[in-house]
């Protein structure tokens, strides 16, 4: 063992992303395995810890519970079972003796045998798209925006609008900017939103712009009922938004003449894209990665390099459930091969 080993700490995993994929397969290991997660961002639990639950009379099975239990279960940070790094953006690796040793730009470096990414997804900037008017006039939201202010006095402004919008796909399903993927989330949390905006203020009248709907996964009934009772669906695609009078004006193409539909507020449901820190850490570790940007699984949670994994959205855009159920799969296939080979040594 090198000087360099002998002061760096020595762990059987190191998951990359404290969402709550990572975390889920952290807590799966870490009885058996001794692991960190380290994690670029200051806060732990990625995108799932910043939505809201969508409930109105009845569970809308957004997903957002799974992650408040998850964080329910592991308790208090200083508590949890692996060690959690918050904070360190990955700058280079190395492998010596089927080791992986993992530099940080702060300085700090570790060695694990396994590595499992799990750096996630953000969503898209619907500032990218500037014909919408995110950013630039007023009353027009992203689904997310909404999503996180839904539990709160965010949404107050919705008891004075009578009439809104949403237009799906922004930033899905766009070959010419190289998303031409499905995000596979967004039709189902604009239903969930327009259930619960449609609950608390049920004067609203809400209209929902698509391409088609894509009600995949679990609930679909119910998500198809949503979509009859509580919206009226424009099978278009609005080209443009403007607001010459501080309305949102939607501009879209019916029997070749162009339709102008004023609304007091446009809810743009942005897709999913894959984390800025996804492209890096392929890159260090030296992984392949898909058309679309996301970490190639190859089955299994298995990426192109020896005990190098993923897990959760980084190999793909996911809702809750499924990016918790995917961690906890992927760490189940590595504790196996943990143990065989431990079985072969001794």
């Amino acid at each position: 063992m090198n000087q360099f080993t002998s002061s760096v700490p020595i762990y059987d995993f190191a998951i990359l992303g404290a969402g709550v994929a990572g975390l889920s397969a952290a807590r799966i290991l870490s009885p058996s395995l001794k692991g960190v997660v380290i994690d670029s961002e200051e806060q732990a639990g990625g995108l799932a810890w910043q939505l809201g639950c969508k409930a109105t009379d009845r569970c809308l099975y957004c997903g957002v519970c799974h992650g408040i239990q998850l964080r329910r279960d592991l308790g208090n940070f200083s508590s949890y079972p692996f060690d959690l790094i918050l904070g360190q953006q990955l700058s280079s690796m190395f492998k010596e003796n089927g080791n992986y040793h993992l530099s940080f730009k702060s300085g700090r470096s570790i060695i694990a045998h396994s590595i499992l990414i799990a750096t996630g997804i953000q969503p898209f900037d619907a500032r990218q798209v500037p014909q919408y008017g995110y950013g630039t006039f007023p009353h027009i939201y992203t689904g997310i925006e909404i999503e996180r202010n839904l539990n709160s006095e965010g949404v107050k402004a919705f008891n004075a609008y009578q009439k809104i919008a949403f237009i799906q796909c922004i930033g899905s399903r766009n070959f010419k900017e190289k998303r031409g993927y499905c995000s596979r989330v967004c039709c189902r949390y604009a239903l969930r939103i327009a259930e619960d905006l449609a609950f608390q203020y049920p004067h609203l009248q809400i209209d929902m712009y698509y391409m088609d709907l894509q009600l995949l996964g679990g609930k679909k009934e119910l998500l198809a009922e949503i979509s009859e009772k509580r919206v009226r669906l424009i099978r278009h695609m609005p080209y443009r938004v403007e607001s010459p009078n501080g309305k949102p004006i939607l501009l879209f193409e019916d029997d070749q003449k162009v339709n102008r539909v004023e609304y007091d507020a446009v809810i743009l449901s942005v897709g999913m894209t894959p984390n800025p820190g996804t492209k890096q850490v392929a890159d260090i570790l030296r992984v392949n990665i898909d058309d679309d940007g996301f970490i190639k699984d190859y089955g299994d949670g298995i990426a192109s390099q020896e005990n190098i994994y993923v897990c959760g959205a980084a190999s793909g855009a996911k809702d809750i459930e499924t990016a918790i159920s995917d961690g906890k799969k992927v760490a189940q296939r590595i504790l196996s091969v943990h143990q065989y080979l431990q079985q072969g040594i001794s």
